[in-house]
């Protein structure tokens, strides 16, 4: 524990170091980071990585605010300023709130901590910082911080696994390799809850019903720099096939990589909305994908085609009812695509060369598959919801009796 201690007092001064640069400082906001300004509390923490996660927890915070009225203020924090630039908006239409994420530094999770003063936190999939769970053990009377929608495989210390109060693992694998990296000894309720990016969908009762109109045939959506070859030996098959495309680059930055590659390879590009037979309509702007996903009949998923990624959500794509397809690696998801893959409610393109045959997902099978994951989420859910009554309810009532002690305490002396 010393050891990381001192890892994060040195990655502290690098950080200042670094936010002295302003082009460094504009594009990871360095500055904001250690200094603030942060929202005032006391607030209902929650905290993602990546834009899915994010997305996830404001449809979670949308849904706790409409079930639990009482909560503080709701605040989601994440790395990505990309990321709260997407968020703010729709968060302000909901009463959530939007901050950049503290580093994992002391100061500035003490200037984070003074100002938003959190009743507790809420980590998305394997947010598992140190410095958030230590400063919330030290503030908390007890565990308070809960793990929803986890994935584990590894961790630099698992010391302040004692911090967590509720565990919900999106596969049994995900929840043994928790329980194991705790030493067995993790003192937290702990479920296998599913994925929660299915949470909205779960409780609203929808069914699975695939788009009516669609304009797009294939949209090959979150797409690295890295998978360029595969992804564009099949584009060049889906543009022989005169099919109507759409490429959404994981990152912005890659757009002109991929835009390049494209005209040197002869395929002719239009801009979303607009969609071509023959061509890739290319999204240029952030957050658009369940918006695409909505015209499309079948869906390709980045990710997959290199070894070192992970695949992407497809979730977002099973629960619109897009056949759906991913490459021959599924990193950080192999339990679930495992599932998906027996009960055929998802196709595997093993090689690029397989485009063209690739078999398409019967929706009667994704409907049956996501039917058993409802019954998992919303049933998790439920008993986080349950963490969260029983957690604040025994702080109130424990911060009450220390205040009656202290006045009967001033009132003898």
């Amino acid at each position: 524990m010393f050891g990381l201690n001192a890892i994060r007092r040195t990655l502290g001064i690098v950080a200042l170091a670094a936010g002295k640069v302003p082009s460094f400082n504009e594009k990871f906001k360095i500055q904001d980071r250690i200094r603030g300004p942060f929202p005032k509390g006391p607030c209902f923490w929650m905290h993602g990585a990546s834009l899915g996660e994010c997305k996830m927890l404001l449809s979670l915070a949308k849904i706790l605010r409409a079930e639990l009225p009482d909560l503080p203020p709701i605040l989601i924090t994440t790395q990505k300023a990309e990321v709260c630039a997407y968020l703010e908006p729709l968060a302000s239409k909901e009463g959530v709130l939007v901050s950049i994420a503290p580093l994992d530094t002391q100061s500035a999770i003490q200037n984070f901590m003074d100002a938003v003063k959190p009743v507790m936190l809420v980590l998305a999939e394997n947010e598992l910082w140190p410095g958030y769970l230590a400063a919330m053990r030290e503030r908390s009377i007890r565990p308070s911080v809960a793990l929803v929608s986890g994935r584990f495989y590894r961790c630099i210390d698992t010391h302040e696994f004692r911090s967590i109060g509720f565990v919900s693992m999106q596969t049994g694998a995900d929840l043994t390799r928790f329980v194991a990296a705790g030493d067995y000894s993790v003192a937290a309720k702990t479920i296998i809850g599913g994925d929660w990016k299915l949470l909205s969908w779960a409780k609203s009762g929808s069914e699975v019903e695939s788009p009516k109109d669609f304009c797009v045939d294939t949209a090959f959506l979150s797409f690295h720099k890295e998978e360029w070859k595969p992804l564009l030996e099949m584009l060049e098959l889906a543009v022989k096939a005169n099919e109507s495309i759409v490429l959404a680059p994981r990152f912005e930055e890659e757009l002109p990589k991929f835009r390049e590659g494209l005209e040197q390879a002869g395929i002719s590009t239009v801009e979303w909305p607009e969609v071509k037979p023959g061509a890739v309509s290319l999204v240029t702007v952030y957050g658009k994908l369940t918006e695409v996903l909505q015209t499309s009949k079948s869906s390709v998923i980045g990710g997959s085609f290199s070894r070192s990624l992970g695949v992407h959500d497809f979730w977002e794509s099973l629960k619109l009812g897009v056949a759906t397809c991913i490459g021959p690696f599924s990193r950080g998801q192999q339990a679930s695509v495992e599932a998906l893959l027996r009960e055929g409610a998802i196709a595997q393109i093993k090689t690029a060369a397989e485009y063209s045959s690739r078999s398409v997902p019967d929706v009667k099978r994704v409907y049956c598959f996501l039917a058993h994951e409802r019954e998992k989420v919303v049933s998790s859910y439920n008993a986080f919801v349950n963490f969260i009554q029983t957690t604040l309810e025994t702080d109130n009532s424990e911060s009450k009796n220390d205040s009656e002690s202290k006045n009967n305490m001033d009132a003898s002396v």
